[in-house]
């Protein structure tokens, strides 16, 4: 999706699991439309070797930006099903102008 403002850029966090190491850094992208008054906004994920895709870009910038999204179900422990979305970052650059 192109035309997308960075808005806020999450510290990176990393950890350890039973695969091993892990990384991830999340960026909250905004799209810009001045004809709307609440644009919609994507929380993006950048996870492994990606994570250093979020260096390049700063808050503020202008980027297009390349997700796949993934919906994970889940039963509570009170019986309710439940479902998420995840938006998984695979490629963001800096619009030209």
């Amino acid at each position: 999706m192109d035309n997308l403002k960075v808005k806020k850029i999450m510290p990176l966090q990393t950890g350890v699991s039973g695969r091993g190491e892990w990384k991830s850094r999340e960026v909250i992208l905004e799209e810009k439309d001045e004809r709307v008054q609440y644009p919609n906004q994507y929380l993006v994920r950048f996870t492994g070797d990606r994570v250093n895709m979020v260096d390049t870009i700063k808050e503020g910038d202008t980027v297009t930006c390349h997700w796949s999204a993934r919906v994970r179900e889940f039963r509570t422990r009170d019986g309710r099903d439940m479902a998420t979305q995840e938006l998984n970052g695979w490629g963001v650059k800096i619009e030209t102008v």
